[in-house]
């Protein structure tokens, strides 16, 4: 069978498309190669992906991953078909606009870099995230001594060292050819649930900060404001979905964002009960 990277599955948003070409590509290839021979490699019923390219069902996420099985398609080509799928089936208009910004995020090249267990040791301390973006600054300067002095509230030299070497290590940062620090990836984030002591250690570090900045920074350089409801449990299980919908778009809009870093911001976000 004809190695999937024949097909550019980034050049798709809508998987029936993909699907159609990668089946003509097949075909075109391998004499032997049919709707058949392909539904007996997925383990599904032979008309369903006749079906699917010819928009007459949807294709579901569990059979989306018996298909990606048998087209040999790596982790990322996998985790942008399930993208694909999640747009094209949703039918919500505020829903889908969110599906399309994180197919679109994908389609660069741009994927969210989800860090693993093994790397919670980069929510030890508040800034190992701030130094991550610190470098896109056009004025950054690779000296320790600059960066300690630069952050707010100021760190030591050695830690500031320490928190190069680490993000290094962690693959999060990387020297160029120029030998200039640059990001591995555009955006980091976590399982929205993660319940990591490193992780709740970050969120107090975050929430201390934040209470400091109150009388840190003047009025027009921060936003902190605060809202007492009382709503049902079905509102307040989507509430927590609108924060997670809203970190999203904020994500959309910096990777997004054409314009030079100016400016190394955290933004906080508190849902919590009042009451047992």
């Amino acid at each position: 069978m004809v190695k999937q990277n024949r097909v550019n599955i980034y050049a798709y948003q809508d998987y029936a498309a993909f699907l159609g070409e990668y089946y003509a590509l097949q075909k075109e290839h391998v004499r032997s190669f049919s709707f058949r021979s392909f539904a007996s490699r997925a383990g599904v019923a032979p008309s369903l992906l006749k079906d699917i390219i010819e928009k007459r069902r949807k294709l579901s996420l569990d059979v989306m991953h018996k298909y990606a099985a048998a087209m040999k398609l790596t982790p990322k080509e996998t985790e942008y078909f399930a993208l694909m799928v999640r747009f094209v089936n949703e039918k919500k208009a505020g829903e889908k606009i969110l599906r399309l910004a994180e197919l679109t995020r994908a389609r660069k090249g741009d994927f969210i870099h989800s860090l693993d267990h093994a790397k919670y040791e980069f929510y030890s301390k508040w800034y190992h995230s701030a130094i991550r973006e610190l470098v896109t600054l056009p004025d950054f300067t690779d000296d320790p001594d600059w960066i300690a002095g630069y952050l707010r509230p100021a760190i030591t030299s050695a830690q500031a060292k320490a928190s190069l070497d680490l993000l290094e290590q962690l693959g999060l940062l990387y020297r160029n050819a120029e030998g200039k620090w640059m990001q591995a990836d555009a955006i980091i984030t976590s399982e929205a649930e993660i319940q990591s002591l490193a992780l709740r250690t970050f969120n107090v570090e975050m929430l201390r900060l934040a209470h400091e900045s109150i009388d840190r920074f003047p009025l027009e350089s921060r936003e902190i404001s605060t809202l007492t409801l009382g709503v049902s449990a079905s509102c307040y299980r989507a509430l927590k979905q609108r924060i997670r919908d809203f970190k999203l778009q904020l994500l959309t809009m910096v990777s997004e964002d054409k314009e030079p870093s100016r400016v190394v911001c955290q933004a906080n976000f508190q849902l919590f009960p009042l009451i047992d």
